[in-house]
Formats: structure tokens, C-alpha cells, sequence
């Protein structure tokens, strides 16, 4: 039907969004008007108020709770404080537990007002308020899983921040890189670590205790808990801190590379969508002049 005629043709690859040249045009910039769409009256409010952190309504709604995370987590480190405990630690305990009442309500709200509620449920943001609320699932205030699972709270807090999360989505591409550097990092600490506690059983009691040194000495922070005292281990440990160094900084040059490749391309050509940097006046891919790009989007949580 769409090769009847010209106009036809152009107007089917306007609607599914494909570029008679081969390419796919870029979708994911989302527009006030088409937000909302296919939400029913109530879901769209609340997603106005609980995502859109475009309007005021929805900026103010989620500083306020990230206003109250970090009331709840001053008052946990509080308690921690004997003095403090004794004298507020029931009221401090109290409101934590209607916090987290407020917030197993309001991901409810969250899964009911996502525009894709699978979605929104695993993604990362998604998981990290599930986890903060299941403290209300698991009874018992002694666990420490409880406990650890309070920590989530600064995870949301950390995730709020715009520049947090891109600085997440850029390092997604260099997982696995990541993951061969430090599962290297890991079998050479094990390695060295076992030969350490062959070479000196008087100092190294175990060869858990070899691996402890090993990573200390590769990180170079040298923590001095454990000290080489034969000239075989000075030797051994002075070919790890040099291997050390040379891991170490494999690790920090992936993540530079990524954090910068986000500043450079933190905006896009208004003609074809292609991620550039700001600092261009054209685009290298199209030549479109580029005075006025558009920012870079982001990835909605209920997208």
C-alpha cells in the first residue's frame, strides 16, 4: 500500500519512523505531547506528579522525596549513637516504619502510573524502590539484611542526581572490558596470594590472609598489616605492585574514556538526531549547522 504513490510513501515512513535512505530515524526524544499518551485520566496525573520531572508539580514531588530519604537516613546513623538511641530511638524507629509505609504506597502508585509498567519494574530504578521497601516484608529489626536493605535508600538518593545516571548508562558498553580487567586483578591476587603464604608461612597465617595482601598491594594503598620479610617476597611483591599499577589504571582509563565520550556527546544534531558534541558548529555527519542542538535525552524510568 505504501508504494502506490509518492506521497503515500512518505507519509507511511513519516508514521513508522523509518528513513527511505536505510536509517532508522531517532524516536526515543519524547515531547511534552506524546508523554502522556495512551494514559487514562488518573494514570496521567500521576504520572505527571511521580516521572515528569519537567513540570513543577513532579520536580517538587520527587525533591521532596529525596528530601525525606535524607531525613530518614540522618535519623538511622543517629540511632546509631548510644545517647541518641536511648533518648529517641523508639520515635526514630516509628518513623521509619511509616516512611517506609509511604514508600511501599507510593511504588504502588509507581507501577500503576508507568506508561510500561514491565518496564519500569526491572528497570534499575524500579528494583532499587522495591528493595526499599522490603525491609516491611522481612520481620525483624535484628537481621542484618534489614539493615543493608536500609542502604537502598542512599542508592535512590545517588540515582536521582541526572549526572549519576548517565554516568551508569555511558559505562554499559565497557561492562564486559570491565569485568576482564577485574577478574584478571582478582586471579592474579589469588595466584600471588598463595605463593606469598608458601614462601612465608610465619608471616602469613593462611593463604586468605596471602590474598588480603595481595590486593592491598596491587591497589598500592598499603594498608602495612602484613610486610614481606624474606628478599623472595620483597621481590614478589615488588612485581605486583608494578602489575598493579598497570591493571589499576587500565580500569581508570575504560571509565575516562566513557565519562568523556558522555560530556563530548551530551547533545544532538537537530537535523538527523546523532549524539555530537555541543562545541560543534556542524554535524560531522550531516554538516546541518548546529548553533542551536538539542540536549541529550534521557531514557524515562516508565518509558
Amino acid at each position: 500500500m505504501c508504494g502506490e504513490s509518492g506521497h503515500i510513501l512518505a507519509n507511511c515512513t513519516e508514521i513508522l519512523g523509518v528513513n527511505p535512505g536505510g536509517g532508522r530515524q531517532m524516536k526515543d526524544i519524547k515531547t511534552e505531547a506524546d508523554h502522556y499518551i495512551y494514559l487514562s485520566p488518573p494514570r496521567k496525573i500521576l504520572n505527571m506528579i511521580l516521572f515528569d520531572t519537567r513540570t513543577t508539580v513532579g520536580s517538587v514531588t520527587n525533591w521532596a522525596i529525596l528530601g525525606l530519604i535524607l531525613i530518614v537516613v540522618s535519623a538511622a546513623m543517629l540511632n546509631t549513637i548510644d545517647a541518641y538511641y536511648q533518648q529517641w530511638g523508639d520515635a526514630i524507629n516509628r518513623f521509619e516504619t511509616w516512611v517506609l509505609y509511604g514508600f511501599a504506597v507510593e511504588y504502588v502508585l509507581r507501577v500503576y502510573a508507568a506508561r510500561n509498567r514491565w518496564h519500569y519494574i526491572r528497570s534499575f530504578n524500579g528494583m532499587v524502590d522495591l528493595v526499599t521497601i522490603l525491609p516491611l516484608i522481612i520481620v525483624g529489626d535484628a537481621f542484618v539484611i534489614v539493615r543493608l536493605l536500609r542502604l537502598a535508600r542512599v542508592i535512590r538518593v545517588a540515582i536521582s542526581f541526572p549526572v549519576v545516571r548517565s554516568l551508569f548508562a555511558s559505562l554499559k558498553g565497557s561492562i564486559r572490558l570491565l569485568m576482564g580487567v577485574l577478574g584478571t586483578i582478582a586471579l592474579i591476587s589469588v595466584m600471588v596470594g598463595n605463593i606469598i603464604y608458601i614462601l612465608e608461612p610465619q608471616t602469613y597465617s593462611n593463604a586468605f590472609e596471602g590474598v588480603w595482601w595481595s590486593v592491598v598491594t596491587m591497589s598500592t594503598v598499603g594498608y602495612g598489616d602484613f610486610v614481606p620479610q624474606t628478599a623472595a617476597g620483597k621481590v614478589l611483591a615488588t612485581g605486583l605492585i608494578m602489575s598493579g599499577i598497570c591493571m589499576f589504571a587500565m580500569v581508570t582509563a575504560v571509565i575516562s574514556v566513557k565519562v568523556g565520550r558522555m560530556i563530548n556527546n551530551s547533545s544532538n544534531c537537530k537535523a538527523c538526531r546523532h549524539s555530537l558534541s555541543p562545541d560543534y558548529l556542524y554535524c560531522p555527519h550531516c554538516a546541518h549547522a548546529q548553533q542551536q542542538a538539542l540536549p541529550g535525552a534521557i531514557a524515562d524510568d516508565d518509558a
